[in-house]
């Protein structure tokens, strides 16, 4: 039974909180926050025991044992790397940086301190994922050929608030492509039976705002067994957020890539603990010539209980398969390249 800490008390560790209402694996016993309504609120919603104003507070609790780090993207690798230096395990919210030099900077800290880590792409360790995998290797749609993930929404523009501010690390390709770029680097080693494959080519485009970030951006990646990959990401409009693979016999769309059986991201209170998840998930079509299909998969928990069941269950071998060191760096590595490549200062 892990004894978890949450360091940021925004609305993803709401999101998280609740989903750890369903897995016996751990607790929440500690809640640190700046904003003491927001902390207070967590605290009172989760009956969270402590509540500390100053996340060093939070990271001396000898009882906490992993923290969970939910701040705006800036600060993950500060409070990462003092997380490790004070011997905690460590899920920190996606994108873990806001460049590959600090993602490796955190990734020795946890390596030097002996500590867990892991970027907290929920997605991946959701059933859904395994699956598609498993089709693709069994041939399902033939020789696997073009990968396209999108993720977007509009926000109206706001010079003040953090999507539109660059050095909060604003942007649609730090908050929604670092989604798309990991679905198809996990697709296209997924073809040749790897964890994942990172391009040999990025090619973007991109709009910035006039604050200097991406307000849509698009890249076309090439891999090294020839297969291409198309991300798309935006916060000026909505072009929807989907994923399709394209192979030699047919198609596989996954219509819900990002948020697959998520009750508590639409929650706004605690879920009951009586609360019952589908037995089935509808997670993929699949066209091939002549014929068309659904495909299920058994679901039994939130995909936030999932994620924190995945450091639960890997946490003695510091990586969790859903998203390992070498998958981190090489996702950060595309998305520097991206924002590099339509003018966005990394």
């Amino acid at each position: 039974m892990l004894n978890w800490g949450i360091i940021g008390a925004g609305g993803i560790a709401y999101v998280f909180c609740n989903g750890m209402r369903f897995t016996d694996t751990g607790q929440i016993s500690a809640v640190a926050s700046r904003t003491p309504a927001r902390r207070e609120k967590l605290a009172n919603d989760f009956n969270i025991p402590r509540q500390y104003d100053s996340y060093e507070a939070l990271l001396a609790d000898e009882d906490v044992d992993v923290v969970y780090i939910s701040t705006i993207h800036p600060l993950h690798a500060e409070w990462a790397i003092k997380a490790a230096e004070a011997k905690k395990h460590i899920l920190v919210e996606k994108p873990i940086s806001m460049n590959h030099a600090e993602a490796s900077a955190m990734i020795e800290a946890a390596r030097a301190n002996d500590v867990f880590l892991m970027e907290a792409f929920m997605y991946r360790c959701h059933p859904q994922i395994e699956k598609v995998v498993q089709l693709i290797q069994e041939g399902e749609i033939g020789e696997l050929l073009v990968i396209r993930a999108t993720f977007s929404h509009r926000v109206d523009f706001n010079p003040d608030s953090r999507i539109f501010n660059h050095e909060m690390g604003g942007g649609g390709i730090l908050d929604l492509g670092c989604y798309t770029a990991s679905m198809v680097r996990k697709m296209a080693g997924a073809a040749d039976n790897k964890p994942f494959l990172n391009p040999i080519s990025v090619k973007a485009n991109g709009k910035l705002t006039s604050t200097g970030v991406d307000g849509i951006a698009s890249a076309t990646l090439k891999f090294e067994n020839g297969i291409i990959g198309e991300i798309f990401c935006a916060v000026e409009c909505r072009v929807g957020s989907t994923v399709t693979l394209y192979g030699s016999e047919g198609t596989l769309t996954i219509p819900q890539p990002w948020l697959p059986s998520s009750a508590c991201r639409q929650a706004k209170q605690p879920l009951p603990h009586d609360t019952e998840f589908p037995t089935a998930s509808f997670y993929v079509d699949i066209h091939r010539t002549g014929d068309a299909s659904e495909r299920f998969v058994p679901v039994d928990k939130d995909l936030f209980t999932y994620e924190a069941e995945m450091v639960a269950n890997h946490i003695a071998e510091r990586q969790a398969p859903a998203m390992p060191w070498d998958d981190t760096l090489g996702n950060m590595q595309l998305l520097d390249a991206w924002r590099e490549e339509i003018g966005v200062v990394v």
